[in-house]
């Protein structure tokens, strides 16, 4: 009888370990492959206390509606601006650096970039990039329910199986340039130079041509080697995206947005001279008749005109390099003199 307790025991403790370690492989596979926010912001060198850590959206992220909350947590009461496709946005983090903002996307895919400067000067900068679409349908989410009798190894594989769960059922895109296609598969090569696999073998996938002046419904056999495409789907375990919507558009181009803050040391009547807090740069800041001019005061931002921006306030301006001669999205006055 002894022999056989032991036995019980042995075999119990042996089936308990395989199966924590069972949930322990598929919770690190899935988390390397799908719930990883890492990659969802691009750093440049500057000062490490600057850092920007994102909270949400992660890069590559479905959005199904016509914005986004970007979140994260910085050095406390740094400024962050925040550019989306078509608009620029000012926050400053609190008292524990944690700051959120609502940006408004484009149909398709948008690239938001983030700016955070402390009051010396110092500044980090990041990126995300998700792609909004109204017509994408998520799947229904199912939450493992608790069993009867809780105990610590059951609330531990139920945590595990919840975040697993959560993980597969976030809407993801693979965005890149088509290198194969198979009857079942597309490879695509991405913007960081890595092969992704796009599955197609789904009967239910919509196709959509963005690359006229109107959008086009195409089928599966329109796509061709060189196109650019964004799927949309969900990661399986073996990092294969399942497609559900498909976009054939324009190769996407970084935006050559940039931030600056300073103090106006000149005003003008149709610009301002902005000297860097960092740098001691002087720069002419010169509004067009689409520049944002705001004011930011207790968490919110209010429209005010050029001539009210003087001598020694100070100033954070968002400017577009893409074109050889930059132009500026907007203005933000933070501290009046």
């Amino acid at each position: 009888m002894r022999k056989e307790i032991v036995w019980v025991v042995t075999i119990s403790i042996v089936l308990g370990l395989i199966v924590a370690f069972g949930f322990y492989r598929i919770n690190s596979s899935v988390t390397k492959n799908v719930g990883t926010p890492q990659p969802s912001l691009s750093l440049k060198p500057g000062n490490p206390e600057l850092k920007i850590t994102l909270d949400k959206p992660e890069n590559n992220d479905v959005i199904t509606q016509n914005s986004v909350a970007v979140s994260g947590i910085t050095k406390p009461l740094a400024w962050i601006t925040i550019s989306g496709e078509e608009d620029d946005y000012i926050i400053q983090a609190d008292d524990s650096g944690i700051f959120t903002q609502d940006v408004d996307l484009i149909p398709g895919i948008n690239q938001i970039k983030l700016m955070a400067f402390d009051s010396l000067g110092n500044e980090n900068a990041g990126k995300v990039l998700v792609i909004y679409s109204s017509s994408f349908v998520p799947a229904a989410v199912t939450t493992p329910k608790p069993e009867e009798n809780v105990t610590s190894s059951s609330e531990i594989r139920l945590k595990v199986a919840q975040k697993v769960e959560a993980a597969l059922n976030r809407p993801k895109a693979f965005i890149g340039t088509v290198t194969d296609i198979t009857d079942s598969t597309i490879q695509i090569k991405t913007g960081e130079i890595q092969i992704e696999q796009i599955s197609i073998e789904s009967d239910n996938i919509a196709v959509i041509k963005t690359t006229g002046k109107t959008n086009k419904i195409v089928k599966l056999i329109d796509i061709a080697i060189g196109d650019f495409i964004a799927a949309m789907g969900y990661i399986n375990s073996n990092s294969v995206l399942n497609a559900q919507r498909i976009l054939i558009t324009d190769p996407t181009i970084e935006p050559k947005i940039n931030a600056a803050f300073g103090k106006v040391t000149d005003t003008s009547k149709k610009n301002i001279t902005v000297t860097g807090l960092k740098d001691s740069q002087a720069v002419s800041v010169a509004p067009s008749k689409n520049t944002s001019l705001l004011s930011y005061s207790s968490g919110k931002t209010s429209a005010v005109k050029l001539a009210s921006i003087g001598d020694g306030d100070t100033v954070i301006y968002v400017s577009d390099n893409s074109q050889a001669t930059p132009t500026v999205r907007a203005i933000f006055v933070i501290q009046k003199s």
